[in-house]
């Protein structure tokens, strides 16, 4: 039998630490700086590159961004489902033992 233990306000604390980091990394991406370095560099081939690299990365962080935020929302619901069964089942075990208690 493999035994699952939940504290359920460390779990909300990761939760609220993974929400942290997504909101800390959405909105910083580079497209901006590489467009502007890009246009600093008259008749470089590569440079038109950096505008479409800076894009790429944008949308590789918003995408993590994401994945990250979807990763809190299953810890917080993991910790919930966690936490009722085992609030049904102490209510369970406490009628058994108030019923045996009767006898």
């Amino acid at each position: 039998m493999t035994v699952f233990q939940v504290n359920p306000a460390d779990m909300a604390s990761a939760s609220g630490d993974v929400g942290d980091a997504a909101d800390g990394a959405q909105g910083h991406g580079s497209s901006e700086h590489l467009d502007t370095a890009g246009a600093a560099i008259p008749g470089a081939d590569s440079a038109r590159y950096l505008a479409d690299l800076g894009i790429s990365w944008d949308e590789d962080v918003e995408a993590w961004a994401d994945s990250v935020r979807d990763f809190g929302d299953q810890i917080e619901s993991a910790s919930r489902e966690a936490q009722g069964a085992d609030d049904d089942t102490g209510w369970r075990f406490g009628g058994l033992f108030r019923g045996l208690g009767e006898g």
